[in-house]
């Protein structure tokens, strides 16, 4: 499946890198992507990954296109939010690090 969307997730699945390390759990689902957390209660983490870097599904296993160490970048901390912010360039140039389908970029369309 190349086009993941909010209807092919659900939470509580497990999510791994495209190099099999464990990544966390899906905390929540968002329009344009999800919530993964790993770590102990009061010490956990939250990363966002946008559908476009999902690879496959393997039962109650997502597996991401990417590794690791690039999963583990910072850029993946805060989730991209286009509707809240379309006037905000600095905001949107950072969300376009994220992978996520630019609807306000005219090179897109």
């Amino acid at each position: 499946m190349t086009n993941w969307s909010a209807a092919d997730i659900e939470k509580g699945l497990s999510v791994y890198s495209a190099d099999q390390h464990h990544l966390g759990q899906i905390v929540a689902i968002y329009p344009e992507s999800v919530r993964v957390r790993r770590g102990p209660l009061l010490f956990w983490t939250d990363r966002f990954y946008p559908y476009t870097a999902i690879a496959t599904r393997q039962d109650q296993r997502l597996i991401l296109k990417m590794s690791a160490s690039e999963a583990g970048e910072g850029q993946w901390r805060k989730r991209p939010a286009y509707g809240k912010h379309p006037g905000d360039v600095l905001q949107t140039f950072y969300d376009r690090g994220h992978g996520v389908e630019d609807p306000f970029d005219p090179e897109q369309g």
